[in-house]
């Protein structure tokens, strides 16, 4: 019984894991579609993150070196754990709709 479930949750995760490759694939081919735009996907990434930076500092200035160290952790982590990575894209898809 135990080993039916275990299967049965592992077929669950494997058509999950084919479903977000193949959005993410589609996602990456469109972001990465041409040079420029994959240039100014990075530098409106890197825009996003001065700004959190800079409210960070002004409003916890205490904590301004975890504004550089979490966000590498972070980057860390998501580069070794997809499902860390998924939920924190759809955390920030999730704000910018809400912004």
């Amino acid at each position: 019984m135990g080993e039916t479930k275990k299967l049965l949750e592992g077929l669950f995760m494997v058509e999950i894991q084919k479903t977000l490759d193949a959005y993410f694939t589609k996602l990456q081919k469109k972001a990465v579609d041409t040079l420029p735009h994959f240039v100014a996907f990075l530098f409106f990434i890197l825009a996003v993150g001065a700004f959190i930076g800079i409210a960070v500092i002004q409003h916890y200035p205490n904590q301004a070196m975890l504004a550089i160290i979490l966000p590498a952790l972070a980057g860390a982590l998501a580069y070794y754990n997809r499902a860390f990575a998924t939920a924190v894209f759809l955390l920030m898809v999730l704000f910018v709709f809400i912004l």
